[in-house]
């Protein structure tokens, strides 16, 4: 394989010259640039759609059905990712989830459906549920690919890229969502979202042909086997047990309210429309933007544990800073640290479970490490329950003070994952 790069910049530079990686990461561009017009529209359609004064609780209830599809499946995907051909499992995904997308989209031209009327809301949020099913099996599959397209030098730049070219697409996705909801209506934008799996399915024809199965001994015991074989993995690994573990506390207190429910905190608490929503999330998106293209040009090889403990408190404190401010300057500013912090923080996680875990366990443990995805979504029913007891604004300081929390007992307490290098 090709020699480790004489400078670290190089590292990712050296991943896009081999042909499969190159095709990986324009999926990661096409997801990234589709997927959050999925999420925005079907936020959006769900605050305006919903009983006055009951929104947080049906967004909630929303990112709870997505949260327990994603839940029920992602350690399956993740063990189907190693039990067949990566890039067999890949079309059929990326086609399923075309045609689920296309049949949502046309009840959502139907009047009585636009408008929220009778069972639309249920109907609708069962329907939305299937994008945690969509990408449940995408995500590890996809992430794990990475790992067999890359030699082990070049995985670290590898990952960073790959979610550089996610975090990119959504600085356009994010505003062009908002803008295309406020000119031509919901349905109307909702279809833009088939774009990304029907990418994928296309780009997916341009990949090397599979050698076969990560793990080929995988088939020869049951689905709910090779899930048991992945989390062992963590029985087995303190530093990925915890990187786990902090991976879902912080993960899912930070997007239950910076996700799900901020569709209600726009409305509600900042008085802007679903525009002004896609222009807050520039700054998301921007912030995303400069962590990965700095872990791009300076690939994390010393003290990763230091830089994860840090990225995640720098969640925390973003994260309660958007929770105390009105004015647009600080919104703006603790949004875009949420989404630098966020992504330095995925991107150091990956990087350490893709160093210390086997690629044959690689789809299960990916798995394990993206729950937290899920979590987030199963928590927001609570937290817009409590919510509706307590305030929005206090659900919103709890959630960064949890991540505070967290990540200052497992820095103290967990003395290799600190240690790091």
């Amino acid at each position: 394989m090709m020699a480790p790069p004489p400078s670290r910049f190089g590292t990712a530079g050296d991943a896009l010259r081999i042909p499969a990686f190159r095709i990986l990461a324009l999926t990661q561009l096409v997801v990234g640039l589709t997927q959050p017009i999925l999420f925005f529209t079907q936020g959006w359609w769900v605050n305006q759609a919903s009983p006055a004064g009951q929104e947080v609780v049906y967004l909630g209830l929303l990112g709870a059905s997505r949260g327990v599809i994603f839940l029920l499946y992602v350690m399956v995907g993740g063990a189907v990712a190693d039990r067949f051909p990566r890039r067999r499992v890949l079309r059929i995904s990326a086609s399923s989830a075309v045609i689920l997308i296309l049949c949502i989209d046309a009840l959502l031209w139907v009047p009585a459906i636009r408008g929220g009327e009778g069972f639309a809301l249920p109907l609708m949020i069962a329907l939305f549920a299937t994008f945690g099913l969509m990408v449940a099996q995408d995500m590890p599959t996809r992430t794990s690919m990475v790992r067999e397209a890359l030699p082990d030098q070049l995985v670290g730049g590898g990952i960073a890229f790959f979610q550089l070219a996610l975090s990119g697409a959504l600085i356009f996705a994010a505003p062009f969502a908002g803008w295309s909801m406020e000119r031509f209506g919901i349905p109307a934008t909702y279809i833009f979202g088939v774009g990304g799996p029907a990418g994928v399915l296309l780009l997916s024809l341009l990949l090397p042909r599979d050698v076969g199965a990560a793990d080929p001994e995988a088939s020869r015991v049951s689905i709910l086997a090779n899930v048991r074989d992945g989390v062992h993995v963590l029985r087995d690994e303190p530093v990925v047990r915890w990187v786990v573990l902090l991976t879902w506390i912080s993960t899912a207190s930070a997007l239950s309210v910076m996700g799900v429910l901020v569709a209600a905190w726009v409305d509600r608490v900042l008085g802007m429309d679903a525009a002004g929503w896609g222009r807050m999330a520039i700054f998301w998106g921007v912030g995303s933007l400069v962590a990965a293209m700095f872990l791009t040009a300076r690939i994390l090889t010393r003290r990763r544990g230091m830089f994860f403990l840090g990225a995640s408190f720098m969640l925390g404190a973003a994260v309660l800073g958007f929770s105390l401010s009105r004015s647009l300057p600080f919104v703006y500013l603790f949004n875009g640290l949420a989404g630098t912090a966020l992504m330095a923080f995925n991107i150091a996680g990956l990087s350490i479970v893709q160093a210390i875990v086997p690629n044959r366990y690689m789809g299960r443990v990916t798995g394990l490490l993206l729950l937290g995805n899920g979590l987030m979504q199963v928590l927001a029913l609570g937290v817009g329950l409590m919510a509706g007891l307590v305030g929005l604004e206090s659900v919103y300081v709890a959630a960064g003070s949890v991540i505070l929390g967290a990540t200052v007992l497992v820095a103290l307490t967990q003395r290799p994952l600190r240690t790091l290098d």
